[in-house]
């Protein structure tokens, strides 16, 4: 079902579902766009550009604003499902899309390995501990990583660096293949981020497959 939204660019960083992250804007347009969704308690699309795109960003929902001294606004943002942009609806004052759903396949066929669940819940236990300095922010992070979807989802907002990974990981609807290519990325006990030449293999794969989408289309 098609639904308009207010979006918002996200050029720096890709935006997950079930994640909580802060985000400073300054501009004008942003801010009037954050303000207006907070005080309506709307949703905005949160979306990452890029030549290869699929147009999938992510639905967040504003729940907590702060007026800085020079100007800009602080506020902190909620992600709740994979959305697709369709269309725009609405240029100005800021821009309006048409949105639909963005779902992973049925995979009742495929199983996720514990083994692998179990290492990546661990990588980021020692991520959490090494980051994140607060005992009880730390409870309350792992408390909500309940799922193997919210553990992927976090491990692609707080682990992986490299933007085009985080968008492939985003417009990837096999939660069993975000599994094993997170599983591959993240070696060792204590990764900081991913395995640079194990992301190079994997961004060069979607490429082949994007452009072999793109010529037949």
């Amino acid at each position: 079902m098609k639904s308009s939204v207010p979006t918002l660019f996200l050029f720096n960083n890709v935006f997950y579902p079930q994640t909580i992250i802060p985000l400073t804007v300054s501009d004008h347009t942003s801010k009037q766009m954050l303000l207006n969704s907070y005080q309506n308690s709307s949703d905005i699309a949160f979306y990452h550009p890029h030549g290869r795109s699929k147009g999938v960003g992510t639905l967040g929902r504003i729940i907590l604003v702060e007026h800085n001294s020079d100007g800009s606004l602080s506020v902190i943002v909620q992600g709740l499902i994979r959305i697709k942009l369709l269309d725009m609806d609405q240029e100005e004052p800021y821009p309006l899309y048409h949105t639909s759903h963005y779902y992973d396949v049925d995979e009742k066929k495929q199983k996720i390995t514990d083994h692998a669940i179990e290492r990546l819940h661990f990588v980021l236990e020692n991520w959490i501990d090494r980051h994140i300095h607060s005992t009880r922010e730390k409870e309350r992070f792992m408390k909500d990583i309940s799922s193997p979807t919210k553990l992927i989802n976090n491990l692609c907002m707080f682990v992986l660096k490299d933007i085009e990974l985080k968008k492939i990981f985003l417009e990837s609807t096999s939660l069993t293949e975000r599994v094993r290519m997170m599983d591959a990325l993240l070696v060792g006990e204590n990764p900081d981020t991913e395995n640079s030449e194990i992301g190079e293999a994997i961004k060069n794969f979607e490429r082949l497959e994007f452009n072999e989408f793109k010529n037949a289309c």
